[in-house]
This record gives C-alpha cells, structure tokens and sequence, in this order.
C-alpha cells in the first residue's frame, strides 16, 4: 500500500480474554488498546562520517532497508555502558524457567564455541539443496555460527532442509518471519514454531524495520500500532516453546529507532504485555556505513538500546544482530569495516549475542531480484578471494 495514509482500516483486534500458556496458573495479560499516537517523523542530517584511519571515499550506497535515508552521524561521545546490578542472576537450563520468570540474557541459547559471528543468509524464503548445502559448506568455512533466513510467514516446511544443515554444522539458525507490513500473520503461528522449535531453532524475529513508513499498512510508523501487532505474534510464539524477537528496527527510518524503540516498550507495558519481555530478545540492525569506529550511532548503536531497555524494564535484554554491515566503492575500506565489526565480537558486550552481516549472496543463491547484488559478499565471479582475506585475518 506503499506510503498512502488511510483512514478507514479496522483498529487491530485486542484479545478478550488472557491467553493460558502451558504449565502456569496464570496467563500472560490481557492487551488493553492504548490512545492512537501519530508518528513524528525527525530531521534527517547528512552522512558525515568517515573512518579515521582509512583515505576518504564517495558517498557511500544506501543500507539495504526500504528507507531513502541512510543512518546519519552524530558528534555525541560514544555512551557508557549502563551497570545492570551487583548481583549476577541464577542461571538456569533454558528449560527450568516457568513463564512468570525473567530468563536472563547470560541463559538464553547460543551454539557451541560461540564467536558472535552471524550472516543474514539468501533474500528468497527457500532455496535448493544444492544452494543450502553450497552455501552452509561456505558459513562453515568463515566459521559463522549464526545464521538468520526467511520464512514465509507461517508456512511449515520449506526450510525444513536448510535448517536441518545449519543445526548439523553447529550454526544457531534465526528465523524471520517473512511479512509484508505490520499486519497480523496469516496463518497460525503456533504450529509453525512448534515444529521448527523441535528442529532446533529457538529464535524468531517477527516483522521488520516497523520505524519504516513504508513497511506499515497504514502508511507511517506508529509503535502503539506495532506494539499490538507484536504482542500478539509474540505469545504465539512463547506458547510454542520459542523466543520472539523485538524490533529489528531501522537506523534511517522515518520515526527515529531510538524513540521508537522507547515508545514501543512503554506501549507494552501500558497495555499489560510486559511479562511477554521475560521471554524476548531484541533484534538490531547495527548498520555502519563508514563512520568513525567508535561513532556511537553506527555499528556500536547497540549501546544505546541497552540504555533505552535497561530505564524502561531494569534489566538488559539479549541482542542478536540480524543485519548490518558495512559498504563501499573502495573495497579495501569495506574490508577493513568488515574485519572491525567481526573482531569487535571478540570481546562484545556479553548480552550482545551475535552481530550478522547483510548478505550473503543473491543471485548466486538463486534469488532473481537484482536490488541487493551490490550487498552480497558472494557475486558471479567474486567472493572467495575477498572473504578469504577477510576472515582469515579476522580468526580469534
């Protein structure tokens, strides 16, 4: 419906009753339908920044989102980390927790040998076994250990293979469920989640880049709306045994990520949904363009959600970054960026559990839409080379 406001779609239904989830006496609450609040779209600043150490280049090419403005740069210091407490949380296996439990970031599940090293796979929502087994063979030789790929919505099956080699490998899988707009999934969730959760994947990224004009039906971005929207999905998804994923908001969009993000977990809360947040991880699209190492709104943005979620909840929510990177004509600059994001996971932020790099590959995979060739670190022709001295000058 692209950016066209409108105004006579039905308010999304709120649920009349608490939702039960398995093993407690008590429901996850019911969501009461806050005051409609229009999105304010903030003042956009030109793109400045420039890697220090690194020789200038052209305007960079625009993050692969939907939004026509790329993240801009700000000369703010890069933030403090906030304390969360003194007193380290019991960690428990995953399974042990009840639903009116906080599970802790420390205790959500990370594959074996963790380095944080993730990669958002093909931009199609299935693929060939001769692509999956191409294509997981080359993850398993960069040493990634996360891997975020689309489903289409609710569907059962297609990426049954896909999934089943990643869990193989050692690679924690992340499905996004693939939806166009903030719109209630067609489709039951819960039999698609309980069917992959038994595959192994846990995590469950549900809409993307809601901060996005363009991406929402109503034709603006409004976190009361996507709160609704979201909180539905979500216990759906718990209900089933799996994780939800907040956010995966845009770093140029229309209504500011930071201020969304805020809006969106005050929303929550206004609407009794808080206790879906024991159960959640926040998705982030840490993209970096080629800014400044430390500028704090680039690939280190992650920082500053933690700020936002540890004021409104009290504690630090687990991340995984589920897009990001870094792009440019000069690709001697773009490997440096690269091998800076990957190296940093070294010693990340220890709630920070993953950082992926959009893409890839694109038509090497099999998807016909040329818009993010240009992204895909595997290209007809190229590939092998670069990554390989990418990432083995980046080992840890």
């Amino acid at each position: 419906m692209g950016c066209r406001l409108q105004f006579d779609l039905e308010p999304l239904p709120t649920r009349v009753q608490p939702i039960a989830l398995p093993g407690e006496s008590t429901a996850i609450p019911v969501t009461f339908t806050p005051v409609p609040e229009t999105a304010v779209s903030g003042n956009q600043l030109a793109q400045t920044g420039l890697l220090d150490s690194l020789p200038a280049t052209s305007t960079p090419l625009p993050i692969p989102t939907n939004t026509p403005v790329t993240p801009t740069s700000t000369p703010t210091p890069t933030p403090t980390e906030t304390p969360i407490g003194s007193t380290p949380p019991v960690i428990k296996p995953i399974g042990q927790y009840s639903l009116s439990e906080v599970i802790p970031f420390q205790a959500f599940p990370v594959p074996a040998n963790n380095n944080g090293w993730g990669m958002h796979w093909i931009p199609t929502v299935s693929q060939d076994r001769g692509v999956v087994d191409r294509f997981v063979a080359e993850a398993v030789r960069m040493h990634i250990k996360w891997v975020v790929f689309l489903n289409e919505g609710t569907q059962i099956g297609d990426n049954d293979y896909l999934v089943e080699r990643l869990v193989a490998n050692g690679i924690m899988p992340v499905l996004r469920l693939y939806r166009s707009g903030v719109l209630p999934y067609d489709g039951n969730i819960g039999p698609m989640v309980a069917h992959y959760r038994a595959k192994g994947v846990y995590y469950y990224q549900l809409y993307n880049e809601p901060n996005v004009n363009v991406e929402n039906h109503q034709g603006f971005a409004n976190p009361n709306q996507y709160a609704r929207a979201w909180a539905n999905a979500a216990r759906q998804v718990i209900a089933n045994g799996g994780f939800p994923g907040l956010g995966a908001l845009s770093p140029g969009g229309e209504y500011n990520h930071y201020d969304f993000l805020a809006r969106t977990l005050q929303a929550l809360e206004f609407n009794g949904d808080g206790a879906l947040l024991n159960r959640t991880w926040l998705s982030v699209h840490n993209y970096h363009g080629v800014r400044a190492y430390d500028d704090p709104d680039g690939f280190l943005l992650f920082r500053k959600y933690n700020e936002i979620v540890v004021s409104h909840i009290g504690r630090s929510l687990p991340m995984i970054g589920t897009e990001g990177g870094s792009y440019s004509p000069d690709r001697s600059v773009e490997l440096e960026l690269i091998r800076y994001q990957y190296t940093y996971m070294r010693d990340a932020e220890p709630y920070f559990l993953a950082f992926s790099y959009w893409l890839l590959a694109n038509s090497e995979g099999g998807a016909h839409d040329g818009t993010w060739e240009w992204q895909a670190l595997f290209r007809p022709g190229f590939g092998r080379r670069f990554l390989c001295c990418l990432w083995h000058s980046s080992l840890p």
